[in-house]
């Protein structure tokens, strides 16, 4: 998210003629935090550790129902503050806020991408439902 929020900042503040160094701070502080998130993980998910069956069938359902919402939510948050600044920002100050507001609708709109991939995820995961018969027929093939 701070990676994208940083190159559409980094992006836009040349329109006004700003200086995008804090666009590609923030590119490049996303990126190494990434980065970093992948590293100390990587033992989870290479692993050879037997899997276990889903125990938390109840909150991946939860989340199928809701995570449309908490996407319409976000999207129209980030329609609206862009309204807005447009209204209450004059249009003197407009330019200088100009990159401000990409990044932050940049970082809104990168959660909803976020949310609206998870959410995918979790509907075509419903064979999670199934897991334990799962399981059991992979320790079977053991």
């Amino acid at each position: 998210m701070l990676v994208i929020s940083g190159a559409v900042q980094a992006g836009l503040a040349g329109i006004p003629g700003q200086s995008a160094e804090l666009g590609i701070s923030l590119t490049v502080m996303g990126s190494a935090l990434a980065a970093a998130g992948w590293l100390l993980t990587v033992g989870w998910r290479f692993t050879r550790k037997l899997p276990k069956p889903a125990s938390d069938i109840p909150q991946v359902e939860q989340g199928i129902r809701i995570t449309p919402n908490i996407i319409r939510v976000v999207v129209i948050g980030a329609v609206l503050i862009v309204l807005a600044s447009a209204l209450f920002i004059p249009q003197v100050g407009f330019p200088d806020a100009f990159p401000i507001l990409g990044m932050l609708v940049g970082f809104l709109w990168s959660v909803a991408a976020g949310l609206a991939c998870t959410g995918r995820v979790m509907k075509t995961g419903r064979v999670m439902k199934n897991s334990a018969d799962l399981y059991a027929r992979w320790l079977s093939r053991r």
